[in-house]
C-alpha cells in the first residue's frame, strides 16, 4: 500500500494500549502529512497493516505479535524496536535505522530491506524468504535458524554477523564479511563463498576498497 492511500488508512486491530492507540487515533485526526511519533508505544494486539509510517519514529516501541502487512517503515527510526514474532510479509523498510532492533521469529517474506542500517539486530529464526537486502550495513547482527531462502543481496555488509544454522538455499548476490557460522569462527574471502555454495546459495564475497 502506498502513502497516496494515507487519507483512507485505518488499522485493521487496535493496539490494547490506550496510550497507543491515542497516538494513532490522534495521528489519524491531525497532519498526517507528518510523520508518527511512538518512541516507547506498546502496539501489542494491533493489526497495522498497509500502514502509510514513512520517516516515523518507533525507537523501542513494542510490536511483538503484530500484524503488519505491507506496512511502510522506509526511513523510519526502529532503533531498540521489538518486532518479535511480528508478521512483516511484504514490509518496506528501506534506508529504515534498525540499531539493537528484535525481530526474533518475525515473518519478513518478501520485505524490502534496502539500504537499512542496522548493528546488533536480533534475526534469530526470522523468514526472511525473497528478502531484499540489498545495499544493507548490518553489523553484528544474529542470523542463527533464520530462512534466508531466495534473498537477495548486493554489496550487503554482515561483517560479523552470527548465521550458524541459517538457510541459505537460493539466496544470491554478493556481501562483504566476515560472517561467524559458528561461535569463535569466522569466514570471508573464498572460505565463505565456498560455505555459501555448499549451502546452495550463489553469493560472491566482496573485498573491501581501503584508500
Amino acid at each position: 500500500m502506498s502513502s497516496g492511500t494515507r487519507d483512507e488508512w485505518r488499522p485493521l486491530r487496535w493496539p490494547w494500549s490506550s496510550e497507543a492507540a491515542d497516538a494513532l487515533a490522534g495521528w489519524l485526526t491531525g497532519d498526517r502529512s507528518a510523520p508518527v511519533a511512538a518512541d516507547d508505544l506498546d502496539f501489542r494486539g494491533a493489526d497495522l497493516s498497509g500502514g502509510p509510517f514513512g520517516g516515523s519514529s518507533f525507537r523501542h516501541a513494542n510490536l511483538a505479535d503484530v500484524a503488519a502487512r505491507g506496512v511502510e517503515l522506509w526511513r523510519a527510526n526502529c532503533e531498540g524496536a521489538r518486532f518479535i514474532r511480528a508478521v512483516l510479509t511484504d514490509a518496506d523498510f528501506v534506508k529504515a535505522c534498525l540499531h539493537r532492533a528484535s525481530f526474533v521469529r518475525a515473518v519478513l517474506i518478501g520485505a524490502d530491506l534496502t539500504r537499512v542500517e542496522g548493528l546488533d539486530v536480533r534475526f534469530v529464526e526470522a523468514d526472511l524468504r525473497r528478502a531484499d537486502l540489498t545495499d544493507a550495513m548490518l553489523v553484528g547482527c544474529d542470523f542463527t535458524r533464520a530462512n534466508l531462502s531466495g534473498a537477495r543481496v548486493d554489496k550487503t555488509v554482515l561483517e560479523n554477523s552470527a548465521v550458524a544454522g541459517a538457510v541459505v538455499t537460493g539466496m544470491t548476490g554478493t556481501v562483504f564479511g566476515p560472517v561467524v557460522p559458528a561461535p569463535g569462527h569466522s569466514l570471508d574471502g573464498a572460505e565463505l563463498e565456498h560455505w555459501f555454495a555448499a549451502r546452495g546459495a550463489r553469493v560472491s564475497v566482496l573485498r573491501p576498497a581501503y584508500s
